[in-house]
């Protein structure tokens, strides 16, 4: 059984951002659950909002990181329901926040996961923290 607070479904932090990695894998904590599936169990919410924090400056030349939000379709194929850019329509390039819609008017599946793309020559984030909220 999920547990749910305050329509969060899933936050993780301290987390290594870097080129060997692109999604929130099984090892992942889910620390709302103590799930480590990797995946998120997202049946009960029609949209939400994914924050992402970047604790510490970034590494690398000209770092930028993008995060997006998938679901999983009944043929297990991954579906992008965030914006197409980034969540928050633009990169993070630094320490800091970003913010943005998981549905942009499309429908979720049961499972979501969190997904990522680094650019630059090198590019680390660390200390970075996942918080997903639905509704």
């Amino acid at each position: 059984m999920s547990i749910y607070r305050s329509g969060e479904l899933f936050r993780a932090s301290g987390l290594t951002l870097n080129s060997n990695s692109d999604t929130v894998t099984a090892g992942t904590t889910n620390s709302l659950t103590g799930s480590t599936a990797g995946t998120i169990d997202v049946s009960k919410v029609s949209n939400g909002l994914l924050v992402v924090t970047a604790a510490n400056a970034p590494t690398g030349t000209t770092p930028a990181l993008a995060v997006f939000f998938d679901v999983r379709d009944a043929l297990g194929n991954w579906c992008l329901v965030s914006n197409a850019t980034a969540i928050s329509g633009a990169t993070l390039g630094t320490s800091g926040t970003t913010y943005g819609n998981i549905s942009t008017g499309y429908q979720l599946t049961d499972i979501g996961r969190i997904r990522w793309v680094l650019t630059g020559t090198n590019p680390v984030f660390t200390g970075v923290s996942f918080s997903l909220y639905g509704r």
